[in-house]
């Protein structure tokens, strides 16, 4: 019996952690569709104030932006 609810709380436990990471992602994914969203509506001209153009806007947007 003892053996049997060990197993059952492991698996919950393992299952909530596994939900926890998804849900992490998720908020991670939102943010950088944000961060892209945000830095996307920028002209070209303020872009280019802040050193950057259109084709940095992938990697600017997951590794960030240094200047």
């Amino acid at each position: 019996m003892s053996v049997s609810l060990s197993a059952e709380h492991t698996a919950r436990r393992g299952a909530f952690t596994f939900l926890r990471h998804v849900a992490a992602a998720v908020r991670e994914g939102l943010e950088l569709a944000s961060r892209y969203r945000t830095l996307s509506e920028k002209s070209d001209r303020e872009l280019a104030a802040l050193g950057l153009s259109r084709e940095d806007l992938p990697r600017v947007t997951v590794q960030g932006w240094k200047r």
